[in-house]
């Protein structure tokens, strides 16, 4: 059974888990840059095995132990992840690192 939050409440996560957030403008122009000199190096190729030219990933992913306490700002969210939504999430804010993250709700629990 998924836990019930809302606005307002701590939680924290019940095992390591993961939590992840749209890339900013500047970490994507970042990627495109250091992908673009790896290019012009030979340390990577322009296209992937079909011929298609890569493309910046989507999101930043963030590692989040067992017990991580933080912040519900959004409790019920259908989540941007890659080039679709998930259900299930819930957005979050994480004091010890000061990032908004979304975070599946069954990782996480209201309960101490």
């Amino acid at each position: 059974m998924t836990p019930s939050f809302k606005k307002g409440d701590y939680v924290k996560t019940v095992k390591p888990t993961s939590g992840w957030r749209r890339m900013t403008q500047e970490e994507n122009n970042a990627w495109y840059d250091k992908f673009h000199s790896d290019c012009r190096e030979g340390r990577d190729v322009w296209h992937d095995s079909a011929g298609e030219p890569r493309l910046a990933p989507q999101d930043t992913y963030f590692n989040l132990a067992q017990d991580t306490v933080m912040k519900v700002l959004r409790a019920r969210v259908n989540a941007p992840c890659g080039y679709s939504s998930m259900k299930g999430c819930c957005q979050v804010f994480n004091p010890a690192t000061g990032e908004t993250m979304y975070v599946t709700r069954r990782s996480l629990t209201n309960s101490w």
